[in-house]
């Protein structure tokens, strides 16, 4: 009756503007081989532009859902379709290359493929599809697959590359410290990354200070400046969270600028680090201050303490009153 319905309904749904977020979503549904090759005539050329199977085949003989023959087949058929989630469903390695084949071709914006993989097919599935050229991806998520460091130069290089892709979920898989090495000096030429999920990977403290210089590098103004300002890292540690909080890259910029001026102005150290700076450059440096402070939520240190130890270097003013 189902399947019947999905038929019916085909002329409604062909007659959808382009701009209407269709999906179909295929959950925890347990069918027997003849029911699933219905719905899957049924879905064969609809045009949804989400379609989601989530744990339906466990790779066994007898699936208990929409085997990934099917899906594939859906998906294949499918020349509108913009998003595909197909979470816990195993995908063996003789389905990779369709179905990167398909995310080329259908122009995917996202995927989710979580928990799909036994070790080896993740790493393959992720460098069939980070090499394979023509990626549009705006999400991916390879949560829990298994993602080792048989991939993470392709990766790297992936990343480096500034491809569109805006969200990456790694997490529960096998990176670790030198892993991270390479894809935090990626992020130091990636401006469209907006966030990074390495949670739960094999990562310690030498991983997370490689993360950290990248986002907000402290050992000089400049430094600070040509950190990351717009990638999120999550490792389940907040401390991360909170370097590019703000959705605009110049705010998270600023913010880090005036936490450096902050904490060295604790020590009056600051005017140690601007060297034989011109006179000339006093007024610019004093409404930095006040640009920068604007666009901290909790000074700590209010610029006018700031201003007053930039003016000391010059012997500005008169301090003794």
């Amino acid at each position: 009756e189902f399947a019947a319905a999905l038929l019916q309904s085909t002329p409604a749904i062909n007659m959808l503007p382009d701009e209407c977020e269709s999906s179909f979503r295929f959950h925890n549904v347990q069918l027997n081989h003849d029911a699933m090759l219905l719905i899957k005539e049924a879905l064969i050329g609809k045009p949804f532009r989400t379609l989601s199977f989530t744990n339906n085949d466990n790779g066994e003989d007898d699936p208990a859902g929409m085997s990934v023959d099917a899906i594939v087949d859906i998906v294949e058929s499918n020349k509108r379709l913009r998003k595909l989630e197909i979470g816990r469903n195993r995908i063996g390695r003789d389905h990779i290359e369709r179905l990167c084949s398909a995310v080329r071709t259908h122009a995917l914006v996202e995927l989710d493929l979580s928990n799909c993989f036994e070790p080896g097919n993740g790493d393959a599935m992720l460098t069939s599809l980070l090499t394979s050229g023509g990626l549009k991806l705006e999400k991916l998520v390879m949560f829990s697959n298994n993602i080792t460091s048989a991939v993470s130069t392709v990766l790297a290089d992936f990343l480096a590359s500034n491809p569109r892709l805006k969200e990456l979920d790694l997490e529960e898989d096998n990176l670790n410290d030198s892993d991270v090495a390479l894809i935090a000096n990626a992020l130091r030429s990636n401006t469209t990354l907006r966030t990074l999920r390495l949670n739960e990977n094999n990562i310690t403290k030498v991983g997370k200070e490689s993360l950290r210089l990248v986002l907000f590098d402290e050992s000089s103004l400049n430094a600070v400046a040509d950190s990351n300002h717009i990638c999120t890292v999550d490792l389940g540690w907040k401390a991360f969270d909170v370097y590019n909080s703000h959705e605009q890259g110049q705010i998270n910029r600023c913010r880090k600028i005036y936490s450096l001026l902050s904490s060295r102005n604790e020590t009056m150290s600051n005017v140690q680090h601007f060297g034989n700076i011109d006179l000339k450059i006093l007024p610019i440096m004093l409404e930095a201050v006040q640009k920068y402070a604007k666009n901290v939520n909790f000074l700590e240190v209010k610029p006018l303490l700031i201003v007053y130890e930039v003016m000391r270097k010059w012997g500005v003013g008169n301090f003794e009153t």
